[in-house]
């Protein structure tokens, strides 16, 4: 395999912060493609490649800084990177941006903001990792930025708790159920889960569903879409495949085909 994936463990320090963390690592000079798809978090990356590396959403493309934070995904991500390269990438829960970044969550859906160097030059470890292109010190790196910056950060527990909700039902749950355990009707909870997300709690709800779903194309003994369509609430199969093809602009069986010739992995 020519990319490395590993998933490593978030610091207790970061538990309110930061979901995954996840490290893409080539020793080889190919240029490769990373496929990413909407998981219902931004987050930050960091990386290190010899030459350019470039964002792809649509037909807009972006040549990216080492740091950089990205919106919620909604439309399907390419990152265009040469090798020998490491990228890493932290899922963040979302209010986290706004709150220590200055940057409303709602303006970064399917976009990128650029971190100046300036804000993470003093952490010499990012320095350092991509000097000796170690993923161990590059990692510690951005844990260290991390924990800088969420000095002061105080997450909304009851908005919190509503997504860990929605992430241990795997989007198969009543929003307005929700919204009455937590003493709020259905509206006033879509309305500041939207500003604490960027999400509706539906449209959350749904791209947890979505990955799900994605990750049950990965096992073998399901052959049959209409037994991943089932397991994960859809109505039917036709169901499925009309909000797949929302997300990834393709149709599963169709997905599931290709994926073994893409050049590069992702969140799939």
């Amino acid at each position: 395999m020519r990319i490395h994936i590993t998933k490593a463990k978030i610091p207790n320090e970061l538990e309110l912060v930061a979901k995954d963390l996840f490290i893409y690592d080539s020793k080889h000079k190919n240029k490769e493609t990373l496929n990413f798809f909407a998981d219902g978090f931004p987050g930050i990356v960091f990386f290190h490649s010899p030459s350019p590396v470039r964002v792809i959403v649509g037909n807009l493309s972006k040549e990216m800084e080492p740091v950089f934070i990205y919106g919620q995904t909604l439309e399907p991500i390419q990152i265009e990177i040469e090798g020998p390269f490491f990228f890493m990438m932290v899922q963040l829960f979302p209010s986290f941006i706004g709150a220590t970044l200055g940057i409303p969550i709602g303006e970064l859906t399917n976009s990128c903001w650029t971190i100046p160097k300036s804000e993470w030059q003093s952490e010499t470890n990012f320095e350092i990792s991509m000097q000796k292109q170690s993923t161990e010190l590059a990692k510690d790196a951005i844990f260290r930025f991390l924990i800088n910056k969420s000095k002061y950060f105080v997450p909304d527990t009851t908005l919190q708790n509503c997504m860990k909700t929605i992430l241990n039902s795997n989007g198969n749950c009543e929003i307005k159920r929700i919204a009455s355990s937590i003493g709020m009707s259905e509206r006033t909870l879509q309305r500041k889960f939207q500003q604490y997300v960027g999400l509706t709690p539906k449209q959350f709800a749904t791209i947890i569903r979505f990955q799900t779903s994605l990750q049950e194309l990965k096992d073998v003994q399901k052959t049959k879409l209409t037994e991943i369509a089932y397991d994960n609430g859809y109505s039917d199969q036709s169901h499925f495949i009309r909000q797949f093809k929302s997300f990834t602009k393709e149709k599963p069986f169709q997905f599931r085909e290709k994926k073994e010739s893409m050049s590069g992995l992702s969140n799939f």
